[in-house]
């Protein structure tokens, strides 16, 4: 990773930024701590695709099968709120679409990284708006060679890396009025992605200039502020968990050392403080 410094006008960038290097991965290989889980939960409806595509048990993942529109009936999302990652099909087997599932899911798991694996692109692209507005994190198609390839990758980091939950729930109830609640939750959720961008422009479907005009409308830190606030929780989450020493917490969120990851979460702190009561909220929330 290279620290790279600029004068840009741009709010997000605060004098500095990561940039990933041509063909590097976007999450660098680090010790993973001992209590980190590999499995992916695969609903009914993708699991076989899943299993023929990658295999039950790959480098990158475990896939474990489960049934989530029972889960959902039944009233046992909850028990999912040890998952790091799920994902289903565009269509699950009751025929519920995947925007509704993943909208009740998050009222229960905000944290949990959502994914939609379609067997081809026309399968999602008409419904990519109400798939973001729910709570996706990314989607995928199987008939694209590049996505087949960025699922495995995006996993690997995910399953790597999982969500702060105390902070994510605290922030989905703080934002449960707000319209932009879906994108805000998204960059913080995703923060431990260098390629954050990317995903946002293509959930969303929104130019970069777009997203931060939506923020800035409502009083927020642009998504850039937010998606470096999630990369310092995730960090967090991480120390939490028992990954030691500091510097593998750094390598693994793309960030050149530690000093340079305690330098960025002073930095960051300092930002949000003057930025108004919502911007105190990401604030309070940096150790």
């Amino acid at each position: 990773m290279f620290l790279e410094t600029a004068n840009s006008s741009d709010e997000e960038d605060l004098g500095v930024k990561l940039r990933t290097p041509p063909g590097t991965p976007s999450i660098p290989g680090a010790p993973a701590p001992l209590l980190l889980r590999r499995e992916l939960l695969a609903d009914a409806s993708c699991a076989k695709a899943l299993v023929e595509q990658f295999g039950e048990d790959s480098d990158s993942f475990r896939i474990v099968t489960i049934d989530l529109v029972r889960q959902i009936a039944s009233g046992n999302v909850p028990s999912l709120a040890r998952a790091t990652a799920i994902v289903m099909a565009p269509v699950l087997s009751n025929g519920m679409n995947a925007a509704e599932a993943i909208e009740q899911l998050r009222a229960s798991i905000p944290h949990v990284g959502l994914y939609v694996l379609a067997p081809e692109m026309s399968a999602v692209s008409r419904v990519l708006p109400k798939l973001a507005a729910a709570g996706v994190d990314e989607v995928f198609c199987l008939d694209v060679q590049g996505d087949i390839d960025a699922f495995e990758d995006t996993l690997r980091a995910r399953l790597s890396a999982p969500a702060p939950e105390t902070e994510i729930r605290l922030l989905w109830k703080w934002f449960r009025e707000s319209p932009e609640r879906s994108l805000v939750m998204h960059c913080v959720r995703n923060g431990y992605r260098l390629d954050v961008w990317t995903i946002r422009s293509k959930v969303f479907s929104a130019c970069r200039k777009t997203l931060q005009n939506r923020m800035s409308m409502l009083g927020l830190p642009s998504p850039g502020i937010l998606s470096r606030c999630g990369r310092v929780l995730h960090a967090q989450e991480l120390e939490r968990r028992g990954m030691k020493p500091t510097t593998a917490v750094a390598a693994l969120l793309g960030f050149p050392s530690a000093g340079a990851m305690q330098r960025a979460r002073r930095r960051l702190r300092k930002a949000l403080m003057s930025r108004g009561r919502q911007a105190l909220v990401f604030a309070s929330l940096l150790k």
